[in-house]
């Protein structure tokens, strides 16, 4: 009987999850190309997912290291490697 009404629970909340997945596919917003304000060279690429050749004509320039998060005196938590020091966080 225990292992019945796990499997009906399980069912349940796949319904729940199918329910949320159709729901969001029609009606939620996209995400945007850096929807967790990532501040690696990955989530700053032209396109999103990124095709083949990843950045286009001309490769990035980085300018700080990889997980540089906090950083002094900048307007946002949020600066990508490859922003200059002296740009405004976007």
């Amino acid at each position: 009987m225990g292992i019945t009404i796990a499997a009906l629970f399980v069912a349940a909340v796949q319904l729940v999850f199918l329910f949320n997945l159709i729901w969001s596919l029609r009606n939620g917003k996209p995400a945007g190309s850096n929807p967790w304000r990532a501040t690696t060279l990955e989530w700053q690429t032209p396109d999103t997912p990124p095709k083949h050749g990843n950045w286009g004509p001309r490769l990035p320039v980085v300018y700080r290291w990889a997980y540089d998060y906090s950083v002094p005196g900048a307007p946002q938590d949020f600066v990508p490697q490859n922003q200059p020091a002296s740009a405004p966080a976007g």
